[in-house]
């Protein structure tokens, strides 16, 4: 293992370790935060570290990480964490064999660390998918998906873009779907979930769904149990529950999207998602409001809507562009 792997693994051992032993002081979980946000590695090394903690059961006794085990110890005694976290970390360390192999030794990974499944559509395309468990997602366009094989949990993460998930019931192996600092926890159910780069929403159509944050609010990880029929969007740190049309919200699967008094600028930019060709309105004409039931893969529809409405007028030189009338 390379010198900076050993780092890396001590690290993570050290923060694994002093989140088992009790919750984190503010500062710490500010620390915590900073280190996962200052290397993608930092973050992909401990969450491949918790999952595999989670996943094997037998992990404590295999004789193949008990090796490992020893190795990492003189690595996690630079930490100088206490005692109790140090003892957390040299069976954390069973999981670190893991991580070390996640760059160094392939053969080790495959065992242990199996990698996931990516499924991704391109700007314009959707796609379902049939999951190993037997649920099933569809993904949105410009999305991707990561699925890893069934274990004690079933778990996916959302990389970019939306997807809806019908959920098979397993209620020994819950269902959990992580996109950026978020996750939703589920057992059966179907629910749509949606991540931008300003805002995360869950959609649930059915069951119960629990949506966790990494992201602290007042010195704890923020938490919520939904309900079928709400909606929940996340922004800036605030949290957003209301009652929603799942019926609407998940029109997209049907290559539809339904607008409710929204404002032109927020119905161009969502169908812009769409498209390859750009979809603009001018800033006099941006704040004006249309309900409509528009195609996804149809940018004219939109533009020919609000003409029709006298909101707006197609902007010289064609193409989709929006202006004053």
């Amino acid at each position: 293992m390379s010198a900076a792997l050993q780092d890396r693994a001590a690290e993570v051992a050290a923060w694994f370790a002093r989140r088992r032993a009790g919750t984190l002081t503010r500062d710490d979980q500010n620390a915590f935060q900073a280190w996962l946000d200052a290397d993608p590695g930092n973050r992909e090394a401990f969450e491949a570290a918790s999952d595999l903690w989670d996943d094997f059961d037998g992990l404590r006794t295999d004789p193949r990480l008990m090796r490992l085990r020893e190795e990492a110890k003189g690595a996690l005694g630079r930490q100088r964490v206490r005692r109790r976290i140090g003892a957390i970390a040299a069976c954390a360390a069973l999981v670190l064999g893991g991580v070390a192999a996640w760059r160094g030794g392939r053969d080790l990974l495959a065992i242990i660390a199996p990698q996931p499944t990516t499924y991704a559509t391109r700007v314009g395309q959707t796609m379902s998918v049939s999951l190993p468990d037997g649920s099933l997602a569809v993904l949105d366009t410009n999305s991707e998906l990561r699925a890893w094989a069934p274990g004690k949990t079933r778990r996916l993460e959302l990389a970019r873009g939306r997807a809806f998930f019908k959920v098979a019931k397993d209620p020994a192996r819950p269902f959990v779907v992580r996109a950026g600092e978020h996750s939703v926890t589920a057992l059966g159910t179907q629910f749509d979930v949606d991540l931008r780069p300003a805002a995360f929403k869950v959609v649930l159509s059915e069951g119960r769904v629990r949506v966790k944050s990494e992201r602290p609010v007042g010195g704890a990880a923020s938490s919520v149990d939904m309900n079928a029929g709400y909606q929940l969007v996340a922004r800036d740190g605030n949290w957003n529950l209301s009652r929603v049309d799942t019926r609407s919200a998940e029109g997209w699967m049907s290559g539809r999207l339904v607008f409710d008094d929204a404002p032109l600028a927020v119905i161009a930019a969502e169908l812009s998602r769409y498209s390859t060709a750009p979809i603009t309105v001018a800033p006099d004409v941006a704040d004006r409001r249309m309900s409509a039931v528009l195609p996804t893969k149809d940018p004219e529809a939109f533009v020919a809507s609000a003409e029709a409405l006298g909101l707006a007028r197609r902007a010289p030189g064609g193409g989709y562009a929006l202006t004053g009338p």
